[in-house]
C-alpha cells in the first residue's frame, strides 16, 4: 500500500467535498437553468472521482514506482512555469484575455519544448478564441479586455 497516494487521495477528497458544499452557497439561478454553483460543483465531483481512484490504486498497490528524490532541474522548470502562470494573470488585466491567453500558451509550449511552431501558434490562438467564445456567448461572463477592448 502506498501511504502517500492514500493520504493525498483523502486530502483531495476532503477538498472536493468542501468545494462542493462551499459552492452550494451560490445557488441563485441567473441567466439559464444553472447558477454560479454549477461548474464548481461539477469540478468537485470530478475531483472526488479522481481522488477515489487514487485511494483505490494506493490501497491495491497498483501505483507506479515511488520517486525517492526531486530532480533540481525539473523542480526549477516547475517553478518557472508557475511564475509564468502568475505573470499571465497580471498581463491579462493589462492587455485582455484573448491576446494574453494566446501569448501565454504559445510561450508555455515553447518553454516546454513543443517543436512545431505552426502547431504552437494554431493551438494557442484556437484555444484562446474557443475559451473566450464559451465565456462570452454560452456562459455570458465578461472577461478582462484590458487596453485592447476594441478587439475582444
Amino acid at each position: 500500500m502506498q501511504k502517500t497516494d492514500v493520504g493525498t487521495g483523502i486530502g483531495l477528497l476532503a477538498l472536493s467535498v468542501w468545494v462542493f458544499f462551499f459552492s452550494s452557497q451560490y445557488s441563485e439561478k441567473a441567466v439559464f437553468f444553472y447558477g454560479p454553483n454549477f461548474f464548481p460543483q461539477i469540478l468537485a465531483v470530478l475531483m472526488a472521482i479522481c481522488s477515489g481512484a487514487l485511494i483505490y490504486k494506493g490501497v491495491k498497490g497498483l501505483n507506479e514506482e515511488p520517486c525517492d528524490k526531486i530532480h533540481v532541474k525539473g523542480f526549477l522548470r516547475m517553478l518557472l512555469s508557475i511564475a509564468m502562470c502568475i505573470a499571465y494573470l497580471y498581463v491579462m488585466q493589462l492587455i485582455g484575455f484573448a491576446i494574453s491567453t494566446a501569448i501565454f500558451l504559445f510561450s508555455l509550449m515553447t518553454y516546454l519544448k513543443q517543436k512545431n511552431i505552426v502547431i504552437r501558434a494554431m493551438s494557442s490562438i484556437s484555444v484562446a478564441l474557443i475559451v473566450w467564445s464559451i465565456f462570452t456567448y454560452f456562459l455570458i461572463i465578461p472577461l478582462p479586455t484590458g487596453e485592447f477592448s476594441f478587439t475582444f
